[in-house]
């Protein structure tokens, strides 16, 4: 496949949609998790101290 036009038609499909619980863009559809927040994987929130200052939570 080139790079030109012909690629330009294989890029319409949609992996992540809108998760139910988090509400963010990463609910993998053919996976049924999310990358966000774990939901489908694990009851508990997803979550990891090495991402503690880029996540908006009150501690």
């Amino acid at each position: 496949m080139s790079k030109g036009t012909p690629s330009m038609g294989k890029r319409q499909k949609q992996t992540h949609i809108r998760c139910r619980r988090c509400g963010r863009h990463s609910y993998h559809k053919s996976k049924a998790v999310c990358a966000s927040c774990g939901f489908g994987k694990t009851a508990r929130m997803r979550g990891y101290r090495w991402a503690k200052k880029n996540r908006r939570m009150t501690d």
